[in-house]
């Protein structure tokens, strides 16, 4: 199924990353996607509303801030400008950059798009040689996922639930399945790993302490396969 600017403004009025426990995983997953940027420009596929852009426009000299949502595109600009941050409101497969990226990042991006493998090898087209490539996905097999399939509530990881197709998704990712897509479309990997040890619901983890949700992070980076997000940085074989 092909995914439309149109479809991008529902998802969005329904699953924001502005508030509740969506807010707290974007800070940590920024913080891993920071470790590995390389500049002088990055190219933020799927920059909702516009918060990692803002982040990255003080490492790097130029961002481009893609997206497909007119109404993401519209708040990134009111909330989240930069002098050095172009926004571009944009399908992938339908804009051209202006010239090669040091890196390109896609968080939360590639579990919704129809074709994956088309998808990685277009953001391979848009790097400059060496250049890198910083994905992150949920994780099919997360800590909270294998409590609750112990629970009897979950009978597949694999299997796409109520939420992920609510949520536009196309398919589900273990780190293995990630790392393979990456090498099947010329990467190689430099980074593998996991965001987050997260063992219960997002609605059960808004009320805890930052202290503690800051441990289950650091203790996460042991543990990546049990993680709540996945991340795996590839860098163009150019």
């Amino acid at each position: 199924m092909t995914v439309t600017m149109k479809e991008l403004d529902r998802i969005f009025t329904q699953y924001s990353e502005e508030e509740g426990f969506e807010n707290v995983l974007l800070k940590y997953k920024t913080s891993e996607v920071l470790r590995f940027i390389q500049g002088p420009s990055i190219l933020d596929i799927g920059c909702g509303v516009g918060f990692l852009a803002r982040i990255l426009a003080g490492q790097v000299e130029r961002v481009v801030a893609l997206d497909g949502s007119p109404v993401k595109i519209e708040r990134a600009r009111r909330i989240n400008a930069a002098a050095n941050i172009s926004y571009v409101c944009a399908m992938i497969e339908a804009w051209t950059p202006p010239s090669p990226f040091g890196t390109v990042v896609a968080t939360n991006v590639l579990e919704h798009v129809p074709d994956a493998g088309a998808f990685l090898r277009r953001c391979r087209e848009m790097l400059a040689p060496g250049g890198r490539l910083v994905v992150t996905v949920p994780n099919a097999l997360g800590l909270h996922k294998r409590i609750g399939r112990a629970m009897g509530l979950i009978d597949d990881f694999y299997a796409l639930t109520p939420a992920d197709l609510a949520k536009g998704h196309q398919r589900v990712y273990d780190r293995q399945l990630l790392e393979v897509e990456f090498e099947a479309t010329g990467f190689a990997l430099v980074h593998s790993g996991g965001i987050l040890l997260k063992p219960l619901s997002h609605r059960q983890m808004e009320s805890w302490d930052a202290p503690v949700v800051d441990a289950l992070f650091e203790v996460g980076k042991e543990l990546p396969d049990y993680c709540s997000s996945l991340i795996v940085v590839g860098e163009s074989r150019k």
